[in-house]
């Protein structure tokens, strides 16, 4: 399910699995918020689309930043296909008074249900208004620290939708124990997709994550503070040789204006095309293990689960 609409798994093409297009600013939220609402920004999409970019998987939550009708229209003007998210971020992204984080168990899944199945909370209003297509939240730097009031709430409304459901892992920590937890609230792992895991760069861990069927996803590719080169390219290419390629996608994350192209300069979203997928040629990975690394993997897990069709 992207804001235009639904779209069929196999013309998913090219995707990148963690982005944000679109942040507006949050009053009360946190002061070193990332804020993405600038001019060339549907340009850079453009220029993603001709380089064959198909869709994009944008993680922001509403009341931290989504704009649900500005991602429409960036999708019906670039013609890059957009996915946006329900669920929530971390706490200090919302302003204090935020509804969600005093909200039951039952209240937070009817919410995240009603942008699933009927539209997303500021495009409500429209004709049809854009539906997200992904459960996204996010864990804190231990579970404990982590509402589990609301994660329970997410893993009923990926249930009772056949929705995927992501976790933003701080640097990976936890991995195991998050996963395991929503294996006990009745998530079935082959719904699951663990956020920003070449942070944390254990490869044996990894692999037993992969065969318990979660998603793994990358994307410190452009982020020079993780060390790319030393962590998340042999990490990768660890899981290739091991026949992981299945369970790991490929995001950038251009969470900040300064890592787009036409907004500060940095690889932008053509970075996929110029810098990651070339690098996967010169380490000789399979055109195959290419295309579900860059999409098949991502689309396969985002389709709607037919269980509850």
């Amino acid at each position: 399910m992207t804001v235009t609409g639904p779209l069929p798994v196999a013309q998913a093409g090219v995707v990148d699995a963690h982005n944000h297009a679109w942040i507006d600013p949050v009053p009360g939220g946190a002061t070193d918020a990332p804020i993405l609402n600038q001019a060339g920004i549907v340009e850079e999409l453009v220029d993603y689309r001709k380089a064959g970019g198909g869709m994009l998987v944008d993680c922001q939550p509403a009341g931290c930043g989504r704009n649900g009708n500005r991602l429409r229209w960036l999708s019906e003007t670039s013609g890059v296909k957009i996915v946006a998210v329900t669920g929530y971020h971390r706490r200090k992204y919302y302003p204090p008074d935020n509804w969600l984080f005093q909200a039951d168990v039952e209240s937070a899944s009817q919410y995240f249900i009603g942008e699933l199945n009927e539209g997303l909370l500021e495009s409500q209003g429209q004709a049809v208004p854009p539906r997200a297509g992904l459960v996204k939240i996010a864990c804190e730097a231990t579970l404990e620290g982590s509402s589990q009031q609301l994660m329970k709430a997410a893993v009923t409304a990926a249930v009772k939708t056949g929705a995927a459901l992501a976790v933003h892992t701080e640097r990976g920590a936890q991995a195991e124990q998050i996963a395991h937890w929503l294996i006990d609230l009745g998530l079935p792992l082959e719904r699951l997709v663990l956020f920003h895991m070449d942070k944390r760069p254990d490869l044996g861990l990894h692999c037993e994550l992969a065969q318990q069927g979660i998603l793994l996803e990358y994307d410190t590719f452009f982020r020079e503070k993780y060390n790319p080169q030393v962590n998340a390219w042999p990490l990768l290419e660890g899981m290739v040789s091991q026949g992981w390629d299945t369970r790991v996608a490929i995001g950038t994350d251009l969470a900040e204006a300064q890592m787009w192209t036409r907004l500060g300069g940095g690889p932008g979203l053509t970075g996929l095309f110029k810098h990651i997928i070339p690098q996967m040629q010169v380490r000789r990975f399979e055109q195959e293990t290419i295309r579900r690394l860059t999409g098949e993997n991502i689309a396969a897990r985002l389709a709607i689960s037919p269980k509850t069709r």
